[in-house]
């Protein structure tokens, strides 16, 4: 081989080798969809501080459960009315602000999990600050498929993947919002 065909192919090659490489990390910044088939259990994250406390009103539950579908973080139908009630409870009291944190199932990845979970509580502050409530008295969190209502429950139930749609339909209560009335 002749030193300028040598030359040019080891110039294409490394153009090529960039090109992929530019590609490759390009793509980094980009959402990754939930994992298919087994997902590797990550650590817990780190406790986010608590949230301030909360005391029960006289006139209802001073929590409100919120619950999404899966992979999801529009408010579904018939979940709204929840909301509806809860806007039309604390109007007019200038002292009650509510904290709403999102939660996921165990389903894809933690990151994944958690960026699901904030949008959830942001559907709800939306949702709530389209009813009335001043959005600077919600306070949101996510906590990821931190702290699952399902506990055990669900074990053993196949795969963790979309496809499994028993499991989906089992870890339901995970795939929420918790909205609470916090006085000052």
């Amino acid at each position: 081989m002749n030193p300028a065909t040598t030359r040019w192919t080891l110039g294409i090659l490394a153009a090529l080798v960039i090109a992929i490489l530019l590609f490759l990390w390009s793509r980094g910044d980009q959402k990754q969809p939930p994992a298919k088939g087994e997902v590797a259990k990550q650590p817990a994250p780190k406790p986010e501080p608590s949230l301030a406390p909360t005391t029960p009103k006289a006139d209802g539950p001073a929590t409100v459960l919120v619950f999404f579908d899966y992979n999801r973080s529009a408010v579904r139908p018939g979940e709204d009315s929840k909301l509806d009630e809860l806007a039309a409870r604390i109007a007019g009291r200038a002292s009650d602000g509510l904290d709403a944190v999102g939660h996921a199932d165990r389903i894809g990845a933690d990151n994944y999990n958690l960026g699901l979970s904030k949008r959830r509580a942001d559907a709800v502050r939306a949702y709530l600050a389209g009813k009335g409530v001043e959005a600077g008295r919600i306070r949101t969190g996510a906590k990821g498929e931190a702290e699952a209502m399902t506990g055990e429950t669900c074990r053993n139930m196949g795969p963790e993947s979309r496809e499994n749609q028993k499991l989906i339909d089992c870890l339901q209560r995970d795939r929420r919002v918790e909205v609470k009335i916090v006085t000052k």
